[in-house]
Protein backbone atom coordinates (compact mmCIF):
# COMPACT_ATOMS: atom_id res chain seq x y z
CA UNK A 1 0.00 0.00 0.00
CA UNK A 2 1.55 3.35 -1.03
CA UNK A 3 1.83 6.35 1.32
CA UNK A 4 -1.11 8.26 -0.15
CA UNK A 5 -3.44 5.28 0.12
CA UNK A 6 -2.28 4.49 3.66
CA UNK A 7 -2.86 8.12 4.66
CA UNK A 8 -6.40 8.07 3.29
CA UNK A 9 -7.06 4.89 5.25
CA UNK A 10 -5.71 6.40 8.49
CA UNK A 11 -7.89 9.48 8.00
CA UNK A 12 -10.92 7.34 7.23
CA UNK A 13 -10.43 5.30 10.38
CA UNK A 14 -9.99 8.45 12.48
CA UNK A 15 -13.09 10.15 11.11
CA UNK A 16 -15.01 8.45 8.28
CA UNK A 17 -16.90 11.69 7.54
CA UNK A 18 -13.79 13.51 6.28
CA UNK A 19 -13.39 14.07 2.54
CA UNK A 20 -11.12 11.61 0.78
CA UNK A 21 -7.60 13.04 0.49
CA UNK A 22 -7.89 15.44 3.44
CA UNK A 23 -5.04 15.90 5.88
CA UNK A 24 -6.52 15.48 9.34
CA UNK A 25 -4.83 17.68 11.93
CA UNK A 26 -7.87 17.64 14.20
CA UNK A 27 -7.11 14.36 15.96
CA UNK A 28 -4.87 13.79 18.96
CA UNK A 29 -3.20 10.51 18.10
CA UNK A 30 0.42 9.36 18.29
CA UNK A 31 2.27 8.98 14.99
CA UNK A 32 2.43 5.55 13.44
CA UNK A 33 6.01 4.32 13.80
CA UNK A 34 5.27 1.58 11.31
CA UNK A 35 8.53 -0.33 11.14
CA UNK A 36 9.23 -0.77 14.84
CA UNK A 37 5.55 -1.25 15.75
CA UNK A 38 4.89 -3.87 13.11
CA UNK A 39 8.06 -5.79 13.94
CA UNK A 40 7.42 -5.86 17.67
CA UNK A 41 3.69 -6.47 17.40
CA UNK A 42 4.20 -9.38 14.98
CA UNK A 43 6.64 -10.98 17.40
CA UNK A 44 4.22 -10.58 20.30
CA UNK A 45 1.28 -11.87 18.28
CA UNK A 46 3.29 -14.86 17.06
CA UNK A 47 4.31 -15.73 20.61
CA UNK A 48 0.72 -15.64 21.81
CA UNK A 49 -0.51 -17.72 18.89
CA UNK A 50 2.19 -20.36 19.28
CA UNK A 51 2.63 -20.50 23.06
CA UNK A 52 -0.93 -20.03 24.33
CA UNK A 53 -3.59 -22.73 24.35
CA UNK A 54 -5.98 -20.97 22.00
CA UNK A 55 -9.09 -22.81 23.13
CA UNK A 56 -8.42 -21.58 26.66
CA UNK A 57 -7.47 -18.09 25.48
CA UNK A 58 -10.71 -17.60 23.56
CA UNK A 59 -12.89 -19.88 25.63
CA UNK A 60 -14.08 -17.36 28.20
CA UNK A 61 -14.30 -13.69 29.10
CA UNK A 62 -11.19 -12.06 30.54
CA UNK A 63 -12.91 -10.51 33.56
CA UNK A 64 -10.52 -8.12 35.35
CA UNK A 65 -7.64 -9.65 33.35
CA UNK A 66 -5.62 -12.76 34.06
CA UNK A 67 -2.84 -12.56 36.62
CA UNK A 68 -0.34 -12.16 33.76
CA UNK A 69 -2.42 -9.36 32.23
CA UNK A 70 -2.57 -7.57 35.56
CA UNK A 71 1.15 -8.09 36.13
CA UNK A 72 1.81 -6.47 32.76
CA UNK A 73 -0.47 -3.61 33.75
CA UNK A 74 1.41 -3.21 37.01
CA UNK A 75 4.70 -2.99 35.08
CA UNK A 76 3.26 -0.50 32.60
CA UNK A 77 1.86 1.90 35.21
CA UNK A 78 5.05 1.68 37.29
CA UNK A 79 6.61 3.99 34.69
CA UNK A 80 4.52 6.73 36.30
CA UNK A 81 3.73 5.47 39.80
CA UNK A 82 7.37 4.82 40.68
CA UNK A 83 6.93 1.18 41.64
CA UNK A 84 4.64 -1.65 40.49
CA UNK A 85 1.37 -1.70 42.44
CA UNK A 86 -0.04 -4.96 43.82
CA UNK A 87 -1.65 -6.84 40.92
CA UNK A 88 -4.87 -7.18 42.93
CA UNK A 89 -5.34 -3.42 42.54
CA UNK A 90 -5.01 -3.61 38.73
CA UNK A 91 -7.95 -4.00 36.36
CA UNK A 92 -7.43 -4.57 32.63
CA UNK A 93 -10.02 -2.75 30.53
CA UNK A 94 -11.06 -2.25 26.93
CA UNK A 95 -9.58 1.22 26.68
CA UNK A 96 -9.76 4.41 28.71
CA UNK A 97 -13.27 5.38 27.73
CA UNK A 98 -14.81 2.14 28.99
CA UNK A 99 -12.85 2.48 32.24
CA UNK A 100 -14.18 6.02 32.74
CA UNK A 101 -17.73 4.84 32.05
CA UNK A 102 -17.48 2.16 34.70
CA UNK A 103 -15.87 4.43 37.31
CA UNK A 104 -18.37 7.25 36.83
CA UNK A 105 -21.23 4.82 37.36
CA UNK A 106 -19.61 3.14 40.35
CA UNK A 107 -18.35 6.21 42.21
CA UNK A 108 -21.03 8.79 41.47
CA UNK A 109 -24.03 6.96 40.02
CA UNK A 110 -27.31 8.46 38.87
CA UNK A 111 -27.89 11.85 40.45
CA UNK A 112 -24.26 12.12 41.54
CA UNK A 113 -21.77 14.92 40.88
CA UNK A 114 -18.28 14.74 39.39
CA UNK A 115 -15.87 17.66 39.07
CA UNK A 116 -13.98 18.01 35.79
CA UNK A 117 -11.69 20.60 34.23
CA UNK A 118 -13.62 23.37 32.46
CA UNK A 119 -12.22 22.03 29.20
CA UNK A 120 -12.25 18.25 29.20
CA UNK A 121 -12.16 15.10 27.10
CA UNK A 122 -15.25 15.37 24.86
CA UNK A 123 -16.50 11.87 25.72
CA UNK A 124 -17.03 12.90 29.34
CA UNK A 125 -20.22 14.89 28.75
CA UNK A 126 -22.17 12.14 26.91
CA UNK A 127 -20.99 9.50 29.40
CA UNK A 128 -22.15 11.64 32.32
CA UNK A 129 -25.45 12.50 30.61
CA UNK A 130 -26.25 8.86 29.91
CA UNK A 131 -25.54 7.93 33.52
CA UNK A 132 -27.49 10.87 34.96
CA UNK A 133 -24.40 12.47 36.48
CA UNK A 134 -23.88 16.22 36.78
CA UNK A 135 -20.41 17.53 35.89
CA UNK A 136 -19.06 20.71 37.51
CA UNK A 137 -16.26 22.70 35.85
CA UNK A 138 -12.99 23.50 37.62
CA UNK A 139 -10.92 26.35 36.25
CA UNK A 140 -7.56 25.73 34.60
CA UNK A 141 -4.75 28.01 33.46
CA UNK A 142 -1.26 27.60 32.03
CA UNK A 143 -0.13 25.82 35.22
CA UNK A 144 -3.02 23.35 35.16
CA UNK A 145 -5.86 22.99 37.63
CA UNK A 146 -6.44 26.06 39.81
CA UNK A 147 -6.58 24.84 43.45
CA UNK A 148 -8.88 27.62 44.68
CA UNK A 149 -11.39 26.81 41.96
CA UNK A 150 -11.30 23.12 42.90
CA UNK A 151 -11.88 24.06 46.53
CA UNK A 152 -14.86 26.25 45.58
CA UNK A 153 -16.42 23.42 43.56
CA UNK A 154 -15.95 20.98 46.44
CA UNK A 155 -17.67 23.32 48.90
CA UNK A 156 -20.50 24.34 46.55
CA UNK A 157 -21.29 21.15 44.58
CA UNK A 158 -20.03 18.33 46.83
CA UNK A 159 -18.66 16.12 44.04
CA UNK A 160 -17.95 12.45 44.72
CA UNK A 161 -14.92 12.48 42.42
CA UNK A 162 -12.67 14.69 40.31
CA UNK A 163 -12.03 13.43 36.78
CA UNK A 164 -8.79 15.05 35.68
CA UNK A 165 -6.18 15.01 32.90
CA UNK A 166 -3.42 16.70 34.89
CA UNK A 167 -0.50 15.90 32.58
CA UNK A 168 -0.52 17.39 29.08
CA UNK A 169 -4.15 18.35 29.48
CA UNK A 170 -6.29 17.92 26.39
CA UNK A 171 -6.63 20.32 24.58
CA UNK A 172 -4.44 23.00 26.24
CA UNK A 173 -1.31 20.84 26.90
CA UNK A 174 -1.08 22.39 30.41
CA UNK A 175 0.48 20.24 33.13
CA UNK A 176 -0.64 20.79 36.73
CA UNK A 177 2.41 21.68 38.82
CA UNK A 178 3.55 19.54 41.74
CA UNK A 179 2.71 22.25 44.30
CA UNK A 180 -0.80 22.53 42.90
CA UNK A 181 -1.24 18.76 42.95
CA UNK A 182 -0.39 18.71 46.65
CA UNK A 183 -2.83 21.53 47.40
CA UNK A 184 -5.57 19.78 45.43
CA UNK A 185 -4.95 16.54 47.31
CA UNK A 186 -5.33 18.37 50.64
CA UNK A 187 -8.69 19.71 49.46
CA UNK A 188 -9.82 16.33 48.14
CA UNK A 189 -9.04 14.62 51.43
CA UNK A 190 -10.81 17.32 53.40
CA UNK A 191 -13.95 16.98 51.24
CA UNK A 192 -13.95 13.19 50.77
CA UNK A 193 -13.40 13.48 47.00
CA UNK A 194 -11.77 10.68 45.01
CA UNK A 195 -9.57 11.16 41.95
CA UNK A 196 -10.32 9.56 38.61
CA UNK A 197 -6.98 10.34 37.04
CA UNK A 198 -6.65 9.93 33.28
CA UNK A 199 -2.87 9.90 32.75
CA UNK A 200 -2.96 8.76 29.13
CA UNK A 201 -0.70 11.53 27.78
CA UNK A 202 1.96 11.18 30.47
CA UNK A 203 4.22 8.51 28.98
CA UNK A 204 5.91 10.59 26.27
CA UNK A 205 7.23 13.52 28.38
CA UNK A 206 10.26 12.65 30.49
CA UNK A 207 9.76 15.25 33.24
CA UNK A 208 6.08 14.98 34.19
CA UNK A 209 5.26 15.47 37.89
CA UNK A 210 4.15 12.38 39.82
CA UNK A 211 0.48 11.46 39.41
CA UNK A 212 -2.14 12.10 42.08
CA UNK A 213 -2.19 8.31 42.45
CA UNK A 214 1.46 8.28 43.52
CA UNK A 215 0.85 11.05 46.06
CA UNK A 216 -2.56 9.91 47.37
CA UNK A 217 -3.15 6.29 46.37
CA UNK A 218 -5.86 5.74 48.97
CA UNK A 219 -8.28 8.12 47.20
CA UNK A 220 -7.14 7.60 43.61
CA UNK A 221 -8.39 5.63 40.65
CA UNK A 222 -5.53 5.76 38.16
CA UNK A 223 -6.03 5.09 34.43
CA UNK A 224 -3.16 4.60 32.00
CA UNK A 225 -4.14 3.61 28.47
CA UNK A 226 -1.98 2.54 25.54
CA UNK A 227 -3.75 4.55 22.81
CA UNK A 228 -1.63 7.71 23.06
CA UNK A 229 1.78 6.11 23.50
CA UNK A 230 1.77 2.74 21.69
CA UNK A 231 -0.99 2.76 19.08
CA UNK A 232 -4.54 4.15 18.95
CA UNK A 233 -6.17 0.87 17.98
CA UNK A 234 -4.76 -1.29 20.77
CA UNK A 235 -7.65 -0.34 23.08
CA UNK A 236 -6.17 -1.56 26.34
CA UNK A 237 -6.09 0.57 29.48
CA UNK A 238 -5.01 -0.34 32.99
CA UNK A 239 -6.83 0.93 36.07
CA UNK A 240 -5.18 0.99 39.49
CA UNK A 241 -7.74 1.02 42.31
CA UNK A 242 -7.10 2.19 45.88
CA UNK A 243 -7.14 -1.48 46.91
CA UNK A 244 -8.16 -4.90 45.58
CA UNK A 245 -11.57 -4.94 47.21
CA UNK A 246 -12.44 -1.55 45.70
CA UNK A 247 -11.40 -2.81 42.25
CA UNK A 248 -13.84 -5.70 42.40
CA UNK A 249 -16.60 -3.57 43.84
CA UNK A 250 -16.30 -0.99 41.05
CA UNK A 251 -15.95 -3.27 38.05
CA UNK A 252 -17.63 -6.58 38.75
CA UNK A 253 -21.23 -5.25 38.69
CA UNK A 254 -20.62 -3.96 35.17
CA UNK A 255 -19.95 -7.32 33.55
CA UNK A 256 -23.59 -7.68 32.50
CA UNK A 257 -24.21 -4.11 31.43
CA UNK A 258 -21.06 -2.62 29.90
CA UNK A 259 -18.23 -3.34 27.48
CA UNK A 260 -15.23 -2.69 29.69
CA UNK A 261 -13.64 -6.17 29.43
CA UNK A 262 -10.79 -6.44 26.87
CA UNK A 263 -10.75 -8.97 24.06
CA UNK A 264 -8.55 -11.89 25.21
CA UNK A 265 -6.18 -11.78 22.23
CA UNK A 266 -5.69 -8.03 22.54
CA UNK A 267 -4.99 -8.23 26.26
CA UNK A 268 -2.56 -11.12 25.79
CA UNK A 269 -0.58 -9.46 23.00
CA UNK A 270 -0.38 -6.19 24.93
CA UNK A 271 0.86 -8.07 28.00
CA UNK A 272 3.53 -9.75 25.87
CA UNK A 273 4.69 -6.41 24.47
CA UNK A 274 5.01 -4.95 27.95
CA UNK A 275 6.64 -7.90 29.71
CA UNK A 276 9.13 -8.44 26.88
CA UNK A 277 10.22 -4.80 27.00
CA UNK A 278 9.17 -4.25 23.38
CA UNK A 279 6.52 -1.73 24.45
CA UNK A 280 9.34 0.49 25.72
CA UNK A 281 10.96 0.43 22.29
CA UNK A 282 7.71 1.50 20.64
CA UNK A 283 7.23 4.33 23.15
CA UNK A 284 10.81 5.51 22.57
CA UNK A 285 10.22 5.53 18.81
CA UNK A 286 6.97 7.48 19.17
CA UNK A 287 8.70 9.96 21.48
CA UNK A 288 11.55 10.48 18.99
CA UNK A 289 9.13 10.96 16.09
CA UNK A 290 7.17 13.52 18.11
CA UNK A 291 10.40 15.42 18.82
CA UNK A 292 10.98 15.70 15.07
CA UNK A 293 7.40 16.84 14.51
CA UNK A 294 7.63 19.48 17.22
CA UNK A 295 10.80 20.83 15.63
CA UNK A 296 9.05 20.95 12.26
CA UNK A 297 6.07 22.81 13.72
CA UNK A 298 8.33 25.30 15.48
CA UNK A 299 9.98 26.24 12.17
CA UNK A 300 6.82 26.40 10.04
CA UNK A 301 4.68 28.24 12.62
CA UNK A 302 7.39 30.67 13.68
CA UNK A 303 5.81 33.92 14.84
CA UNK A 304 2.44 32.33 15.66
CA UNK A 305 1.63 32.10 19.42
CA UNK A 306 1.69 28.34 19.89
CA UNK A 307 1.30 26.63 23.27
CA UNK A 308 2.66 23.10 23.61
CA UNK A 309 5.08 21.04 25.67
CA UNK A 310 7.59 18.28 25.05
CA UNK A 311 5.75 15.01 24.44
CA UNK A 312 2.41 16.67 23.67
CA UNK A 313 0.54 15.25 20.69
CA UNK A 314 -1.00 18.60 19.80
CA UNK A 315 -0.50 22.34 19.60
CA UNK A 316 -2.92 24.85 21.13
CA UNK A 317 -3.10 28.17 19.31
CA UNK A 318 -4.94 30.96 21.12
CA UNK A 319 -6.19 33.86 19.05
CA UNK A 320 -4.53 37.24 19.73
CA UNK A 321 -7.80 39.14 19.38
CA UNK A 322 -11.43 38.59 20.33
CA UNK A 323 -14.16 37.44 17.99
CA UNK A 324 -14.12 34.21 16.07
CA UNK A 325 -10.97 34.31 13.94
CA UNK A 326 -10.28 30.67 14.83
CA UNK A 327 -13.48 29.62 13.07
CA UNK A 328 -12.50 31.56 9.96
CA UNK A 329 -9.04 29.97 9.99
CA UNK A 330 -10.60 26.52 10.34
CA UNK A 331 -12.89 27.26 7.40
CA UNK A 332 -9.99 28.40 5.21
CA UNK A 333 -7.89 25.34 6.02
CA UNK A 334 -10.83 23.05 5.31
CA UNK A 335 -11.21 24.70 1.91
CA UNK A 336 -7.69 23.45 1.22
CA UNK A 337 -8.45 19.95 2.57
CA UNK A 338 -6.71 20.41 5.92
CA UNK A 339 -8.92 19.73 8.94
CA UNK A 340 -8.09 21.38 12.27
CA UNK A 341 -9.84 21.29 15.64
CA UNK A 342 -11.45 24.03 17.69
CA UNK A 343 -12.18 24.18 21.40
CA UNK A 344 -15.97 23.99 21.26
CA UNK A 345 -16.27 20.26 21.94
CA UNK A 346 -14.23 20.47 25.15
CA UNK A 347 -16.33 23.03 27.03
CA UNK A 348 -18.10 22.13 30.27
CA UNK A 349 -20.77 24.34 31.78
CA UNK A 350 -21.74 27.78 30.53
CA UNK A 351 -18.32 29.24 29.78
CA UNK A 352 -17.74 30.53 26.26
CA UNK A 353 -15.80 28.24 23.91
CA UNK A 354 -12.11 29.15 23.82
CA UNK A 355 -10.97 31.17 20.83
CA UNK A 356 -8.29 28.68 19.91
CA UNK A 357 -7.29 25.91 17.53
CA UNK A 358 -6.09 22.43 18.40
CA UNK A 359 -3.58 21.12 15.87
CA UNK A 360 -2.74 17.41 16.10
CA UNK A 361 0.81 16.50 15.13
CA UNK A 362 0.54 12.72 15.07
CA UNK A 363 -2.52 11.84 13.00
CA UNK A 364 -1.01 12.26 9.55
CA UNK A 365 1.26 9.48 8.41
CA UNK A 366 4.44 11.31 7.38
CA UNK A 367 6.37 14.44 8.27
CA UNK A 368 5.99 15.64 4.69
CA UNK A 369 2.19 15.53 5.04
CA UNK A 370 2.45 17.30 8.41
CA UNK A 371 4.64 19.98 6.82
CA UNK A 372 2.10 20.59 4.06
CA UNK A 373 -0.75 20.73 6.55
CA UNK A 374 1.06 23.16 8.87
CA UNK A 375 1.89 25.43 5.95
CA UNK A 376 -1.82 25.64 5.15
CA UNK A 377 -2.55 26.48 8.81
CA UNK A 378 0.16 29.15 8.79
CA UNK A 379 -1.13 30.73 5.60
CA UNK A 380 -4.72 30.76 6.85
CA UNK A 381 -3.67 32.25 10.20
CA UNK A 382 -1.71 35.03 8.54
CA UNK A 383 -4.52 35.71 6.09
CA UNK A 384 -7.12 36.15 8.83
CA UNK A 385 -4.98 37.91 11.43
CA UNK A 386 -2.70 40.00 9.22
CA UNK A 387 -4.28 43.34 10.23
CA UNK A 388 -3.72 42.71 13.96
CA UNK A 389 -0.23 41.37 13.38
CA UNK A 390 0.86 44.46 11.49
CA UNK A 391 -0.81 46.94 13.89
Amino acid sequence: MNDARRTREVIRQTDPTLPDGSLNLSGNLPPIVANIFEQRYRVALSKVMTEEQLSALFGSHRFMGTERDRRAGSVFVSRRLGSPPDVNRVVVTNGTQSAIDRLFDSIAGRGGVIAVEELTYPAIKPIAARLGIRVCPVRIDDDGVVPDSFSDVCKRDRPRAFYTLPTLHNPTTATTTLDRRKAIIDTARLNNVQFIEDDIYSILPLDAPPPFAALAPEISWYILGTAKSLSPGMKVAYVVAPDGAAAGHAFWPGVKSTYWMPAPLNAAVTANLILSGHANEIVDSVRLEMEHRHELAQVILDGIPVTTRAGALNLWIRMPRAGTPHLEIARLTQNRNVIVGTGDAFVVGDRLPPEALRIGLGTVLTRDQLSRGLQVVRDAYRSVLKPSLSA
